[in-house]
């Protein structure tokens, strides 16, 4: 089966600040990078529940803090508008279909959940920034690699070496389709960035508006044996 790695994602993100683009030293994916991003969903998939953290940034930033369960495709996150007071603007939980919103403040996202005051609706991509974020953030997870050959022959680049919290990553930008890259790739053309260690796991993920240099950031954590299936008894309500 022909395989891509994460769906080539149109981000609309409206509260971003400026980033500085990709160094000018960009090259073509190795092998054993191909494969290592290859892996990077399924890794996901085989932890299941990593902790997750997401800075939209602006003169407003947005901060999220909470889970993702990427092998059972559920989320659940607090929301704010500082470090200080990270669960000020309330709750979310998701799956891939429904999205369920809760105001008021929270210390943190925790279970078990509110029974009460839950808005319940469709998730949506093009509804809002953030339910555009919890949408991508599903898609980070699959039941199987993906094709390191076709990504070689993709647009991916090579963008960078860095660093997460002292752990080694190779900053790689994503292929902008399906198929295999015609002319010169650009890597300014990208939507989305990935921060991968030397195990093929997916530390950070960044997003760009299309057409622009603007960017939201997502950062993967530890794993957790936290049961999110409590999320799916929630929206479920809504039927």
């Amino acid at each position: 089966m022909r395989r891509m790695l994460l769906p080539v994602v149109a981000v609309v993100v409206a509260l971003l600040a400026g980033c500085s683009a990709p160094a000018p030293t960009d090259r073509a994916l190795t092998t054993e990078e191909a494969q290592r991003l290859a892996i990077a969903r399924f890794t996901n998939y085989d932890e299941g529940v990593r902790a997750i953290s997401a800075e939209v940034p602006g003169q407003q930033p947005v901060l999220l803090t909470g889970w993702v369960d990427f092998a059972s495709h559920r989320g659940l996150v607090s929301v704010g508008m500082s470090e200080d007071a990270p669960g000020e603007l309330g709750l979310y939980a998701w799956t891939g279909e429904m999205i369920a919103a809760r105001d008021g403040a929270v210390a943190a996202p925790s279970l078990p959940l509110p029974e009460d005051g839950w808005q319940i609706e469709p998730l949506d991509a093009t509804a809002s920034v953030l339910q555009n974020l919890f949408v991508v953030a599903l898609s980070l997870g699959s039941d199987r690699p993906d094709n390191p050959t076709l990504l070689q022959q993709s647009d991916a680049r090579w963008l960078r070496s860095d660093e997460i919290d002292g752990i080694a990553v190779d900053v790689i930008s994503g292929p902008t389709s399906d198929g295999p890259a015609t002319g010169t790739p650009d890597p300014a053309a990208a939507t989305v960035r990935y921060w991968i260690d030397e195990k093929g796991r997916l530390l950070r993920v960044e997003l760009r508006q299309p057409g622009g240099d603007t960017w939201t950031i997502l950062d993967l954590g530890d794993q957790s044996d936290l049961d999110l299936s409590p999320i799916d008894a929630l929206v479920a309500s809504n039927d």
